[in-house]
């Protein structure tokens, strides 16, 4: 087997902890009725509660050239279901505040700075995101000073494509010069992560944090139970 010259990592629930996330979700329906009341815009709460509700289960809006993200777009159908027509900056108002209010509970893992310190310079690093809203991503990774990190940075709002389809690997691998399977992934999901990783050729890393895990699954994943132990499997 190739020796490992990469690791690539997953973004939330990988990088970023999930905390509580019915309080975020809350938080993210407050921060749209917030903006829709500041912009001026009278609407029916329990229809927007409705509507929130349903807004991830609801078909993903069709690409247009019209500058907007798919979050964007599904903020855009969300409004006008309340019989609202929003100007671009008020939508993009809109989403960026409601994004952030979500992420508010999904802090940094303590140890992803010096996991990626560790692993930088002597591996390529990648992080390959499924993300609506890409200017979220970017935005965040300076704030959080971990863009200087990575060698490449997908995001799937960016590239048209989300994991677990092997096709949002290939740019990683082009930008790091790297074959597949010269690669570890690093995700939180058997469904997106692992399965695509395998798919497009990388050896997928599990992380399990709420159940302590470390070992290997019935079908040969490797699962560790913090960010730290990743440093052991390369070095």
């Amino acid at each position: 087997m190739p020796e490992i010259r990469g690791v690539f990592f997953d973004l939330y629930g990988t990088l970023l902890c999930y905390g509580n996330m019915e309080a975020a979700g809350e938080s993210w329906f407050c921060a749209i009725g917030c903006e829709l009341i500041a912009s001026s815009h009278a609407f029916d709460e329990e229809t927007l509660i409705r509507l929130c509700e349903e807004f991830l289960i609801q078909p993903e809006p069709p690409v247009q050239d019209d500058g907007l993200t798919v979050y964007e777009r599904r903020i855009r159908e969300l409004v006008g279901e309340l019989g609202l027509e929003l100007e671009v900056e008020t939508l993009r108002r809109i989403s960026a505040a409601s994004v952030a209010a979500w992420h508010a509970h999904t802090p940094l893992d303590p140890e992803a700075k010096s996991v990626l310190g560790a692993l930088q310079g002597r591996y390529k690093l990648a992080l390959i995101s499924n993300f609506d809203h890409p200017p979220h991503v970017h935005r965040l990774l300076d704030e959080l000073a971990l863009r200087p990190f990575f060698d490449a940075v997908v995001v799937s709002g960016d590239v048209g494509v989300k994991k677990p389809d092997p096709a949002i690997f290939v740019p990683a691998l082009e930008q790091t010069g790297l074959a597949a399977d010269e690669a570890l992934f690093v995700g939180d999901s058997p469904e997106d992560d692992v399965a695509g990783a395998r798919a497009a050729g990388l050896r997928p890393v599990l992380i399990r944090r709420s159940l302590g895990a470390n070992g290997w699954t019935e079908d040969g994943v490797r699962v560790v139970a913090g960010l730290g132990e990743v440093v052991g499997l390369v070095d």
